[in-house]
Formats: C-alpha cells, structure tokens, sequence
C-alpha cells in the first residue's frame, strides 16, 4: 500500500507588496491564485487530501466552495495569528505543518505557482 499524499496549501492573508494578492482577479480568473491554486489540486488524482493554512476568510471562502463538491478531503486550518504575519519565517510554518499533518507525503504548493499544468 502506497503512503497517502497530503498537499499543504499556505496562503497568508496580507501581502504588503500586492494587496489581496492571493483573491484578487488573476489572468482574468475571478478568485485569482487561490481559485487557480485549488483547481489545480483538485484535478490532480494522485493527491489524496488538501490541507489550507490560512488566516484570510475570502481564502477560506473560496476553498469552501471547491471542497463542497468534492469527493476528496479537503480542510481548511485557521492559521494561529502569530504564524501569519510578515515575519513569520518560513522554518516556523516548517515546524507547524506536522501540527496539521501526521503521516503521508506532504507535497509542499503555493498560490504563488500558478503556470503549474499536468505532465503531458
């Protein structure tokens, strides 16, 4: 029996550069990186489970509306208010995710790849 694969989703709400980078309209998707991000983990059958780490409610509004209609797991986490803000680093979200996740491959994404498309 092969380990589960487990896709974890980080999607911090307050991007000081770009304001609502993760939902505002992107190459004319409504919804924007999370809506293209979520789709795109969906649609790939070797994916057993999604998990989202957010703090941004549209975030979790839209992941909501994918995860109704799915047969797969998808959860969506609230991430704790100290690990989501700018100076959070990375190696502290590193030590969080087996708080999430226990077992299984965990495949690591971020909205921030959106040009990702299936092997062909």
């Amino acid at each position: 029996m092969s380990e589960e694969i487990v896709a974890f989703l980080p999607c911090r709400k307050g991007s000081q550069r770009v304001i609502n980078k993760n939902v505002r309209a992107f190459a004319g998707v409504a919804g924007g990186l999370i809506q293209i991000k979520i789709t795109q983990l969906l649609a790939c059958n070797e994916i057993d489970r999604i998990v989202v780490s957010t703090d941004d409610e549209l975030v979790m509004d839209i992941v909501a509306k994918h995860a109704n209609r799915q047969q797969r797991e998808v959860t969506i986490i609230q991430r704790p208010e100290h690990l989501a803000t700018s100076q959070t680093s990375t190696d502290e979200i590193i030590h969080y995710v087996p708080n999430l996740i226990d077992s299984g491959i965990v495949l690591w994404t971020h909205v921030t790849s959106p040009f990702v498309g299936p092997v062909v």
